[in-house]
């Protein structure tokens, strides 16, 4: 089969960069090009039962190359801002750097990075791809701006030749020695368990102010990416698609379409994958695994400042649910929340006390790929996302909201006491002992009913969990 080379890659340059690629590696970079797009029209023949599903899989690929080149090609508009354009293609450029080491990594270690049963695929190859990226940030950096410096002085404005170029990169700088590392890195985190978790990361280097309400009109507050109004018309849902990357601007009734003229912040969904988007998967099982995936992720985006982070975690079924109690959420937020010293001196928890919050914890019905039923997810929406907490800090924090949903009646009780909370963030004060005594009890009951952590490991963790309580609580009393 011919792999389509589109007419403005003729230039010599390009066309010496593509002869000396493979027939796999041409597929590569068409696979990496078509991106999301190959894996819906994957679904689509399978799902509607071709007799040669796969032949006529592969027949397609070229127009769908050609529709997607067609698209995937920067606006005279757009190019003419060259600010803006400098900004957002190293962001489009690593990216398809991504692409392309999990795609190599699924062809060296696939056996050694199997996905876990029921989760995303592709979370093991990711997780390795990242670990390489971020152990060379200074190397993937210094790559980056060289292509962005070239791309803009020869004016290519399609996305073909910047995936081309990404390969090229992988292609000529990744070793074989600096993958085992990374997949060596990716399998030492494990911690085991059955509860099936996932992710949402917020990133904006606005903070609060990128939702619609604090920043229509205003986006040039933000004078890096300009609250990212222009991300869609850089492609970046197509291209940041295997970590599930969106625009989401908060304005509900328009939640996945764009609306360029706000912006809102860059959010990857790693539960939520694009292809379709109705349908959902766990990203693990582990969380072990899911801490140094959101610590990864951070580090890999680095060009925008983390602001929250949903946690989703599967529910159980049970007969003995007991009833969350205000004190519970507290601890919660003591150990997940936001709380700093205000610049008059005051304390405050800000993910509530600025209104940042429709709720605290919610549930919704995720529905499968795998096996097409809806499964019953419990959404933590009140982490901040923090670079400076360590990957056993996340490690404890995730168990903790595993522990707690799995023993508490959050389906009928998840509308927490908002106005009491609120009050609370204005004016933080100390938790009661007995309160945090009959939180640890929740947590512990919780993470022993999951057979596949040892009693020791919960015993550590339980008792992290005091410690770290203790510490809030004391750092309260001494502030008040």
């Amino acid at each position: 089969m011919a792999f389509f080379f589109p007419d403005e890659a003729q230039r010599p340059h390009y066309r010496q960069l593509y002869g000396r690629l493979s027939a796999v590696e041409r597929g590569m970079v068409l696979r990496e090009f078509i991106g999301v797009t190959y894996r819906r029209r994957f679904h689509f023949f399978r799902r509607n039962r071709y007799a040669h599903p796969q032949q006529a899989f592969k027949h397609n690929l070229n127009e769908a190359a050609r529709r997607q080149h067609r698209r995937f090609c920067l606006s005279r508009r757009i190019w003419r801002k060259k600010q803006m354009v400098r900004a957002y293609l190293p962001l489009i450029f690593r990216h398809y750097m991504l692409g392309f080491l999990v795609q190599r990594l699924r062809k060296q270690y696939g056996d050694q990075l199997a996905a876990e049963p029921g989760c995303y695929p592709d979370a093991p190859l990711v997780l390795a791809a990242l670990e390489w990226l971020v152990a060379h940030e200074s190397l993937v950096d210094a790559l980056v701006a060289e292509q962005v410096d070239q791309v803009v002085e020869e004016g290519s404005r399609h996305l073909y030749l910047y995936c081309l170029r990404a390969y090229v990169l992988v292609r000529s700088w990744v070793k074989d020695e600096e993958l085992t590392v990374a997949v060596d890195k990716t399998l030492a985190c494990r911690r085991g368990g059955n509860v099936a978790l996932g992710a949402e990361l917020e990133f904006s280097n606005l903070g609060h102010r990128a939702a619609f309400e604090h920043s229509f009109g205003r986006h040039h507050r933000e004078p890096q990416f300009h609250n990212f109004i222009y991300f869609h018309q850089f492609f970046l849902e197509d291209v940041t698609w295997r970590l599930g990357g969106y625009l989401d601007h908060h304005v509900r009734l328009r939640r996945y379409l764009p609306v360029p003229w706000i912006g809102g912040f860059f959010e990857y969904n790693l539960v939520r994958m694009d292809y379709p988007r109705n349908f959902s998967m766990p990203l693990t099982r582990d969380a072990g695994f899911l801490a140094r995936y959101i610590q990864q992720v951070m580090a890999f985006n680095h060009q925008v400042a983390p602001h929250s982070l949903h946690l989703n975690v599967e529910c159980v079924s049970s007969e003995s649910l007991q009833v969350p109690e205000f004190g519970d959420y507290l601890c919660l937020l003591l150990l997940g929340g936001d709380l700093v010293v205000t610049e008059d001196g005051q304390i405050q928890e800000r993910r509530f006390a600025r209104n940042e919050l429709i709720k605290m914890i919610q549930q919704r019905n995720h529905l499968s790929l795998f096996d097409d039923c809806r499964h019953r997810v419990s959404e933590f929406a009140f982490l901040r996302l923090k670079r400076d907490r360590s990957h056993d800090d996340w490690l404890t924090l995730i168990l903790v909201l595993a522990g707690f949903n799995r023993v508490s009646d959050l389906e009928r009780y998840c509308l927490e006491a908002q106005g009491e909370l609120l009050h609370w963030a204005h004016r933080p004060m100390p938790v009661a002992d007995e309160q945090i005594e009959a939180f640890l009890g929740k947590v512990e009951a919780g993470l022993r009913a999951d057979q596949a952590l040892s009693d020791v490991f919960v015993t550590q963790q339980v008792q992290r969990v005091c410690e770290w309580l203790e510490r809030k609580n004391q750092w309260l009393r001494e502030k008040c």
